[in-house]
């Protein structure tokens, strides 16, 4: 690890101390839950009753965000700004208009970030390592850094055009998605990354029938390559480079989410959701533009040469009386199987979330709540962890050979292929203020560490995160103030262990670093 010098040290004091000032006075605005804990989504501005002659304009909240990392990357749901050392800014501005049928929202947003250097996967491993890891990442674009320089981006951000009828609403978007009942990991669609451009269909109301409500949301859009290669790309491993590029092919996502409410049990939501991605190339038959596809039947070779197929089943139930809710995904990465198969092998690429939401009340104004998370990515069978051929890890392609990403950052669940996490948050809340503190565990890639560790039965280079978050959010008049400072202990960062002749039991490469966020939130 590099030494870091006294101005560097110094200058990274005085950010925290700063920050620390900042965080102390305030109380919190309530979020409505952890997915809009980063600002990063908008409200919903339609309005029915509206006059279907009248204008209606509204000015969008102005957003800064603010964040310093000190040592590596951590965190995701943020949008679009990217995972980097150093300083980072993302700026948003917007209006939403409103007039008859039509709506549009124009909400670009700026990113600008020091993007500084930091230690990547060790070249102190040996080559055999170095083979494993680009068998895993040479089937998905997820770079450790984004580029080699300060970072700069214009994005159209949270925009959009909308047609509306009756409870129906069609448009074009490049806003970010986020489905599923999860509140920090979603298995199909998060706010790790940027929106990306896509046709919509879906239902502004529930849709009313005899058996109960129905939401939906159907998608069709285009994802961008970033293009960057992961750190080392020339290394060989006899005599063969390790690193394969990826082709610069057009990607189609398309995939849709249906959410049914019985009317026996009101209280209860069910869901099933898909996501479908493939090299435009590679589409050859309209029905590859449907956004629901089969995963209980094979396709045929000749028709369409692997694509990333992800399926889940949600579910949540709220119990008011108790102020508790309950809610979890169940997925499966399967793009050829038989239904018998997966019947009798339901683990076979299954991946899940479950989690708890709970309201303790008092007599006073304000209440307390509880939130649990567990996230579970990791391969459950040892023929799929040690497999031949291409690592079948949620969210690989072994032909969309990006991944499951956009501009080199996932669409789905913050851990990663392969991850973990365990999320716990206790807040203190009283009409629209907040004040919570927020522990996580995130282990990353335990499908790499499995293949390339455990047959050495080295048991002890898990890498994984600890982090500690105060967040508090605070309301004043029109001005939403909502830092966020985190104490980060990473153990074995990238599978990292310096192993003496006669000591077994060691401290690996353990960092421990700070960071910081600022949102800065003003309705105009």
């Amino acid at each position: 690890m590099r030494k870091l010098g006294k101005q560097e040290n110094k200058y990274k004091i005085e950010v925290l101390v700063l920050l620390l000032l900042v965080f102390i006075p305030f109380l919190a605005k309530a979020q409505a839950d952890l997915r809009a804990d980063n600002y990063v989504q908008l409200n919903n501005y339609w309005e029915d009753s509206i006059k279907s002659k009248k204008v209606k304009i509204q000015a969008l909240p102005l957003l800064f965000k603010y964040q310093y990392v000190e040592d590596h990357p951590y965190n995701w749901n943020d949008g679009a700004m990217i995972p980097a050392k150093g300083l980072q800014q993302l700026v948003r501005v917007g209006v939403h208009t409103q007039w008859k049928f039509v709506e549009l929202q124009l909400a670009p947003e700026m990113v600008t970030a020091q993007n500084q250097y930091f230690d990547q996967f060790p070249l102190d491993l040996a080559q055999v390592h170095w083979k494993d890891y680009y068998r895993f990442y040479n089937f998905i674009e997820l770079p450790e850094r984004m580029g080699e320089k300060q970072y700069l981006q214009f994005l159209p951000g949270q925009s959009f055009i909308k047609f509306h009828y009756k409870k129906l609403a069609i448009g074009v978007s490049t806003e970010n998605k986020w489905w599923g009942p999860s509140q920090r990991n979603s298995l199909l669609l998060s706010t790790t990354g940027a929106g990306f451009p896509h046709i919509t269909i879906a239902n502004q109301a529930p849709l009313e029938t005899k058996i109960g409500r129905f939401n939906f949301e159907a998608i069709v859009g285009t994802l961008t390559n970033g293009g960057l290669a992961p750190p080392d790309s020339y290394k060989t491993f006899n005599g063969n480079v390790m690193y394969v590029p990826k082709p610069n092919e057009t990607r189609i996502i398309n995939g849709f989410t249906l959410h049914y409410q019985p009317k026996w049990m009101k209280h209860l939501t069910l869901g099933v959701a898909q996501m479908y991605m493939q090299y435009q190339k590679d589409m050859l038959y309209w029905q590859d533009y449907l956004p629901i596809k089969n995963i209980v039947s094979r396709f045929n070779n000749d028709r369409v040469e692997a694509p990333i197929i992800l399926t889940e089943f949600n579910f949540k139930y709220t119990m008011p009386e108790a102020g508790a809710e309950m809610y979890g995904e169940l997925g499966w990465n399967l793009h050829q199987t038989t239904f018998r198969n997966w019947m009798l092998q339901p683990d076979k690429g299954f991946a899940s979330i479950l989690g708890i939401k709970k309201i303790f009340a008092t007599q006073r104004k304000y209440y307390w709540e509880l939130l649990g998370e567990i996230t579970q990515l990791q391969l459950l069978t040892r023929a799929e962890q040690f497999t031949t051929g291409v690592p079948p890890s949620w969210y690989l392609g072994s032909n969309v050979r990006q991944g499951y990403t956009n501009d080199g950052q996932l669409l789905g669940a913050g851990v990663g292929p392969g991850g973990s996490g365990q999320f716990v948050e206790f807040n203190w809340k009283k009409n629209k203020n907040r004040v919570g503190l927020a522990v996580e565990r995130r282990e990353h890639n335990s499908d790499f560490y499995e293949y390339t560790f455990e047959g050495s039965q080295d048991f002890r280079r898990f890498y994984v995160d600890f982090a500690t978050t105060l967040k508090i959010d605070w309301q004043y008049k029109k001005l939403t103030i909502a830092p966020r400072i985190s104490y980060i202990r990473t153990n074995n960062y990238n599978w990292m262990l310096f192993q003496p002749q006669t000591i077994y039991f060691i401290t690996g490469q353990d960092i421990n670093q700070w960071a910081g966020q600022l949102n800065l939130q003003y309705q105009l």
